[in-house]
C-alpha cells in the first residue's frame, strides 16, 4: 500500500471515528414513545393494574355499531350498569388503534360514572409494529376522522342513559390529537389531551371554548414544548379555562403502561388523578 493510501485510510478512520463518538449519545438514548419498536407489552391493559383508586361501580361494555348517514364505524361501550343519566366521554385511541389497553381505559373511567365510547377511527386495523402505526394515520386523514367523532358525539347525546349537555372528549398521542379537533369541532363541556398535536394558530383556538387539559413530557422528541406553552398562552389569552402539566421526567407515551420504555408510573397516575378531577368539576358539579 502506498504512503498516500494509508495516508487516507488513516483520514477516513478518523472522520469514521469522530462521528461514532458524536453519534454514540444519540444511538444509546432511550426512545420516549413513538420511536419504539416490537409489540405492546398485553400484559398491561391499562392503569388498572396500578390505578388504586376508590371502590368502583359495576360495568357492561360491549361493541357498537354507528352508522350515521352514511358514516360506519364502530366503538367499545362502557356504560354504569345502575340506572341514571351520565355523562358521557369520546375516547380516542392512539396510532395504534382501538387495542386492548384503550378497551381496558374506556371500562376503568366508566366506572368514574360515566359512558364512555372509545371509538375505532381505523376500521379494524390495530398495529403492534411502527410502521403498521404510521399507516394507520397516514390512510386517516382528519377529513376522514372528523366526520366520525362528530357521529360518535351524535351517537353518545342520543342514548338514554347519557347527558347530551355534559359531553367531553380524552386522548393519547395520535388520539390526543383527535381529541383537540374535535374540541374545536364541536361544542363540547370538557376536553382532555394527553401529549397529542395542537395547534398555534389563533383563528383554529378561537374555536376552542371548553375547559382544557394537557399533559405532556418535557422530553418528548414529537411535541416540543414551546409549542405546548404556546397553545397554552393563546387559549389564556381569549379566555379559554386551561391547565398544561409538563413532566420534566417524562417523553411521549408516558402514561401508556404498554409502552414498557416510555411509561412512567408516578407521573401517568398524577396525570390520571387530575383527569379524573378536571372531568368530575366540569360535568357532574
Amino acid at each position: 500500500m502506498s504512503p498516500k493510501s494509508i495516508t487516507l485510510v488513516v483520514i477516513i478512520a478518523i472522520v469514521i471515528g469522530i462521528a461514532v463518538f458524536f453519534a454514540y449519545p444519540l444511538l444509546i438514548q432511550k426512545p420516549t414513545g413513538h420511536e419504539v419498536l416490537g409489540t405492546p407489552d398485553k400484559s398491561y391493559l391499562g392503569l388498572a393494574d396500578v390505578f388504586d383508586g376508590k371502590p368502583k361501580i359495576e360495568v357492561s361494555t360491549r361493541m357498537v355499531q354507528i352508522d350515521d348517514g352514511g358514516v360506519n364505524f364502530s366503538g367499545f361501550l362502557a356504560e354504569p350498569v345502575k340506572d341514571g343519566r351520565y355523562p358521557g366521554i369520546i375516547m380516542i385511541h392512539e396510532w395504534w388503534g382501538l387495542n386492548d389497553q384503550i378497551k381496558s381505559m374506556a371500562d376503568i373511567l366508566a366506572r368514574e360514572e360515566y359512558v364512555v365510547l372509545a371509538v375505532d377511527l381505523f376500521e379494524g386495523k390495530v398495529a403492534t409494529m411502527v410502521p403498521d402505526a404510521q399507516a394507520n394515520i397516514r390512510n386517516n386523514p382528519p377529513e376522514k376522522t372528523i366526520p366520525k367523532m362528530q357521529s360518535a358525539i351524535k351517537y353518545l347525546r342520543g342514548l338514554p342513559d347519557v347527558d347530551p349537555n355534559k359531553i367531553a372528549s380524552l386522548g393519547w398521542c395520535w388520539g390526543g390529537g383527535g381529541s383537540f379537533l374535535i374540541g374545536v369541532n364541536e361544542n363540547l363541556q370538557a376536553t382532555v389531551i394527553y401529549y397529542g398535536q395542537t395547534s398555534k394558530d389563533k383563528m383554529v383556538l378561537d374555536r376552542l371554548r371548553e375547559p382544557v387539559i394537557g399533559f405532556f413530557g418535557a422530553q418528548d422528541q414529537s411535541i416540543p414544548v414551546e409549542d405546548v406553552r404556546e397553545f397554552e398562552r393563546i387559549l389564556k389569552e381569549q379566555g379559554t379555562s386551561v391547565d398544561i402539566f409538563i413532566y420534566e421526567n417524562a417523553g411521549h407515551g408516558f402514561a401508556n403502561p404498554t409502552n414498557t420504555q416510555a411509561f412512567r408510573k408516578d407521573e401517568a397516575l398524577d396525570a390520571w388523578n387530575k383527569t379524573l378531577v378536571f372531568l368530575n368539576s366540569n360535568l357532574k358539579s
